[in-house]
This record gives structure tokens, C-alpha cells and sequence, in this order.
């Protein structure tokens, strides 16, 4: 660990470096408690966010697909060796990465993957449900609504093609994702904690969680 900070103050500075400590601290503190939100696209999709999307998205439904800088730019910001394998494994499953790019360069992306999960979920999903997992913005361009408008392109585009219901989900302790999420059209589950015993994955739903409103199947 600390030779990933090391490497991370080298790349990023020394600012950047105390505030992914904090933030490392942060989620040591409030646990693992992660909110849940659904949307159902029948609902949502006509609405005038749909057409407010960027232009300079791409698709990628294969690792060959992806351009080796983009690539490089994705998996050398943290833990490299981790992240090439989450890519192969998600791609393998079926997963399409999204990448919003401005001036040629990826400013952020996020991973979808419709029918399944590449984990045991907090409950079941449907074959024509889609799960939206792992989103990031490039420090240098937030502030700018891109992963908004990444999402609200991705539920637009997905909606065309079948898919009825999205999930997404963020942790407690990450208040610039549930802010982000909170211009999307999406519906508070709840909150709730995950465990994995002897291959089963046992959820834990927060008593405290209010406005949660009911999956419509």
C-alpha cells in the first residue's frame, strides 16, 4: 500500500495524495454501507434530460476494441495490475465500457452490463435490467456534469434496446457520486451492507433508511 501511494504522489502530487488518503480514511470510518438507487426507463426516458447528452461518447463491447491509450489511461490511474484484470473479467462477461472523451482524451467512463452482475448483487436481477458500475471522472474535468451526462446517454441508448429497469449504486462515504446521482432520473432503494459467507452473499438492509420506494417488475 504504501508503495501504490508512493507511486500515486509521484504521478498525481503531493495535494492529491493527502486528499485520496483522507478520503482512504473516510471510508475506514463509515464502512461499507453502499445506497442503492433504481430507474425504470418506461418512466424516465421521455423526460427532457434525454437529449441533453455530449457527442463524444464512445461504446466498447470488446478489450480489442479499446485504442491502447485509452486503455493505459484507464488502467494506470490506480492499482494497474488490478485494474487490466477487472477489465479482461468484465469484458469476458459481456460488459460495455462507455467513454465520455473530450478533445480526443478520456475524461471519464463507467461500465455497464445488462441480465447479471460481475458480483453477487444485493438482490436479483432480470434479463432485461441493467446494472451501471464503476464511474469515474478524471480530476482535471470535474465540476463539468460529465458523468451525468454519461449516464443519462447510457439510459437513453439502453432504453432502445430493450432494457426496462437500471441499477446503480454508491457508497455512503461518497458524497460527489450520491450528489451526481441525484441529477439522474433515479429512485432511492435504500441502503444496505454486503457479506460474503461460505459463497453466500448475505445482505444486511439499513432499519434508518427512509423513501425507499418499491421495484416495479
Amino acid at each position: 500500500m504504501i508503495r501504490r501511494f508512493l507511486k500515486y504522489a509521484h504521478k498525481h502530487g503531493f495535494a492529491a495524495t493527502v486528499d485520496r488518503m483522507l478520503l482512504s480514511v473516510k471510508r475506514t470510518l463509515r464502512g461499507n454501507r453502499l445506497v442503492l438507487f433504481y430507474c425504470h426507463l418506461d418512466d424516465c426516458v421521455s423526460t427532457s434530460w434525454a437529449g441533453n447528452v455530449c457527442a463524444n461518447i464512445e461504446r466498447i463491447n470488446r478489450e480489442c476494441e479499446v485504442k491502447p491509450r485509452d486503455l493505459r489511461q484507464i488502467i494506470e490511474d490506480w492499482n494497474p495490475s488490478l485494474k487490466r484484470r477487472q477489465v479482461v473479467g468484465r469484458f469476458s462477461l459481456g460488459a460495455s465500457l462507455w467513454l465520455y472523451k473530450v478533445d480526443g482524451r478520456v475524461a471519464g467512463y463507467g461500465w455497464t452490463l445488462a441480465g447479471q452482475t460481475v458480483e453477487p448483487h444485493f438482490y436479483p436481477v432480470c434479463a432485461k435490467d441493467l446494472h451501471l458500475f464503476d464511474f469515474f471522472v478524471f480530476p482535471q474535468y470535474r465540476g463539468k456534469r460529465i458523468n451525468v451526462f454519461l449516464v443519462n446517454h447510457i439510459l437513453t441508448e439502453m432504453s432502445q434496446e430493450g432494457i426496462r429497469r437500471a441499477f446503480i449504486e454508491a457508497h455512503e462515504w461518497n458524497s460527489e457520486q450520491l450528489a451526481s446521482i441525484s441529477r439522474m432520473p433515479f429512485v432511492k432503494l435504500g441502503c444496505a451492507r454486503k457479506f460474503q459467507l461460505f459463497g453466500n452473499s448475505i445482505v444486511v438492509w439499513s432499519n434508518k433508511t427512509t423513501g425507499v420506494h418499491p421495484l416495479k417488475y
